[in-house]
């Protein structure tokens, strides 16, 4: 039983390395990391470990395929996707620091945090560029979580729904306040 324990739990199915999907995802991502270590002045101080890329792109089609097979899906969501891959980043951490500078302690957290805004920006304009408290109070939060917190993608993934839900709640005309009160603690 327990010397079959490995094969009974690995996924066979590796169609992302034959279907250029692999390819496609790490290009993608060398690309979005070459761009963040320039726009945040780090050449010469970070580079990226693509060895480490490929292991965490390894790391999340695995865990997406277990996920298909689980659930008999084709597909999984975005928000999946987004949660999956920010996780194995963070596992892996690609960016490397090529010198001892204290603030590349977090730069694939700093990394992590971009791509996820990048990705809830897409359709409402870039949260970085907002000036609103709200939003502000959120970004420091989710770094904070990014870089003390024990991550799960099951956890970055509810942050997400989380803030897709609070969108719906402030694009509505209803004000839930109220009915909501009555779960507050009394004192």
């Amino acid at each position: 039983m327990m010397e079959n324990i490995h094969s009974e739990y690995s996924t066979p199915n590796r169609s992302y390395l034959n279907n250029g999907k692999f390819k496609k995802r790490f290009e993608s991502l060398r690309t979005d990391i070459q761009k963040f270590i320039s726009a945040s002045n780090l050449e010469g101080k970070a580079v990226l470990n693509s060895i480490m890329l490929g292991y965490a792109l390894v790391d999340y089609f695995e865990d997406i395929e277990r996920l298909k097979a689980f659930h008999d899906v084709p597909h999984v969501n975005s928000i999946k996707i987004i949660s999956y891959t920010s996780y194995w980043l963070l596992k892996r951490k690609p960016i490397q620091a090529t010198t001892e500078d204290k603030n590349l302690v977090y730069v694939n957290e700093r990394f992590v945090l971009a791509y996820i805004l990048d990705s809830l920006s897409l359709d409402k304009g870039n949260l970085l560029l907002r000036d609103n408290v709200g939003i502000k109070s959120f970004i420091e939060s989710l770094f904070y979580f990014l870089k003390f917190r024990q991550l799960t993608p099951h956890f970055l993934e509810m942050i997400l729904i989380s803030f897709y839900a609070g969108r719906i709640y402030q694009e509505t005309d209803y004000d839930l306040s109220p009915s909501l009160s009555k779960y507050d603690e009394k004192n």
